[in-house]
């Protein structure tokens, strides 16, 4: 099953440790996730921020997680978009709808 998630909430929020637990069971059961970071959530995919959920979404993505954040959120956020590592992608609203309509589940960690 091809499954979308969706974060908005900062790398040290209850619901962004949530969606990163609720990716591993999923990708644990053989599905193909992909983790899409709005809002405060672009700030996961900054190198210079380094917490256990950081350190969880790199295993994760070395282990298949499709990762991308929305290029307006983290530019909205002073997000210099040069240091996000290549395994996590932008994306623009137009490859959120992409995603959403392409997977078979779409669950908001909001």
């Amino acid at each position: 099953m091809k499954i979308l998630i969706l974060l908005k909430s900062g790398p040290s929020s209850v619901e962004a440790q949530r969606a990163l637990q609720v990716t591993t069971d999923m990708m644990s059961q053989g599905d193909t996730v992909h983790l899409y970071l709005l809002q405060d959530a672009v700030h996961l995919g900054r190198p210079d921020i380094k917490t256990g959920l950081t350190g969880t979404l790199d295993r994760l993505v070395d282990k298949g997680l499709q990762a991308s954040y929305l290029t307006r959120d983290a530019e909205l956020r002073g997000l210099d978009m040069s240091v996000v590592p290549e395994k996590i992608s932008g994306g623009t609203y137009e490859t959120l709808v992409d995603f959403m309509t392409s997977s078979d589940r779409v669950i908001g960690m909001l």
